[in-house]
């Protein structure tokens, strides 16, 4: 999965991330964990990644990681951010 294509613009200022969604002109921030999932997302990424990348950056327990990468995945996926995997 990654961010969908030309259609989400993706900003870091101060070290939070922003994203619009040109579609609907709607603005999100995202907090430090999500900034580093925005980071990947930009190229195809798995579940696994995401949670591996969690785990290295803020040295938390393997199911905590999971827990924040399929919340922060559910949202954007509600909000139709993201395309599957080819």
């Amino acid at each position: 999965m990654k961010l969908r294509g030309n259609e989400v613009s993706v900003r870091e200022i101060d070290g939070e991330m922003v994203l619009l969604d040109l579609r609907t002109s709607e603005y999100l921030t995202a907090n430090r964990v999500g900034t580093v999932l925005l980071r990947l997302l930009a190229e195809d990424r798995t579940v696994d990644d995401l949670t591996d990348a969690l785990v290295a950056e803020f040295e938390v327990p393997r199911e905590t990681a999971l827990a924040d990468v399929n919340a922060f995945v559910g949202e954007l996926s509600t909000r139709g951010l993201l395309e599957p995997s080819p």
